[in-house]
């Protein structure tokens, strides 16, 4: 089995659904923006499209969105939420690299902190067969906090938990560059970055942000789940201000085409 498959099981677990509201929302200029590159607004196919943060913005943009989704518990999430009923959007549960289109049907491929969790050597060739000549590609990643004032302890954090969660050594060079293999496959025509309005949120609430992912997933935590919560919270307490932290996120855009044979 693929370890994509396995390491991204939790993202089915109802605790890591649940707690996908605590996420920091994508800035408004990155919808603005990815409307702005779409050579037509017929197809939208969004990838990993989780509780569809960018197809339900995005679908007053584009005659049809199709959202797709390994996870059953994610799209019913998605379906509750605004726009989740809008119907122009068909939400789809399959591996972005299994997905079947018509050929030539989509203009446009969004995947959002996605597109690591895909076997990039299915899902390019499989793209290639429903994409219009003209399309474009965006991928997003990014929805962490942007250099805040607690980073320096926050990485000491990863460096301690990390390895105990996953067996591995905390890695952020190993990891960016694994989360860039998708390059290979595109014509990069472009680079952006945008920066959202001040975020303001309860340590308790960030916190349960980070049992939205996969490493901290409640499941994987287990019998530490507890001992997880009060480090991290004991971590956070000096930089709140009435319980409440603020900063900002940081969302990187690359766009391009997908890559002839």
């Amino acid at each position: 089995m693929d370890r994509r498959a396995v390491d991204g099981k939790s993202f089915g677990e109802v605790d890591v659904v649940r707690n996908y509201a605590f996420r920091p929302p994508y800035p408004e200029a990155l919808f603005e923006h990815l409307a702005s590159l779409a050579p037509r607004r017929n197809c939208l196919l969004d990838l990993g499209c989780g509780p569809g943060k960018v197809a339900r913005p995005m679908a007053a943009s584009f005659d049809r969105v199709i959202a797709v989704d390994p996870s059953q518990e994610m799209l019913a999430l998605a379906r509750t939420l605004e726009n989740g009923r809008s119907g122009n959007i068909t939400w789809v549960e399959c591996r972005g690299e299994d997905v079947e289109l018509e050929p030539a049907s989509v203009d446009f491929v969004v995947a959002a902190n996605s597109i690591h969790w895909m076997d990039a050597g299915r899902l390019f060739p499989r793209l290639a067969g429903c994409v219009a000549p003209d399309h474009r590609v965006a991928v997003v990643s990014g929805d962490d906090p942007f250099e805040p004032p607690w980073a320096e302890a926050w990485q000491a954090f990863l460096v301690r938990w990390l390895p105990l969660l996953t067996g591995e050594p905390f890695d952020p060079k190993g990891k960016s560059t694994q989360w860039a293999a998708y390059k290979d496959h595109l014509e990069i025509t472009g680079e952006q970055r945008f920066l959202a309005a001040p975020v303001v949120q309860s340590v308790d609430d960030f916190v349960r942000c980070q049992h939205s992912r996969e490493s901290f997933a409640p499941d994987r935590l287990g019998s530490h789940f507890s001992e997880f919560d009060g480090q991290l919270t004991e971590l956070l307490a000096p930089f709140a201000n009435g319980g409440m932290l603020t900063f900002v996120v940081k969302v990187d855009l690359v766009c391009g085409t997908i890559k002839a044979n």
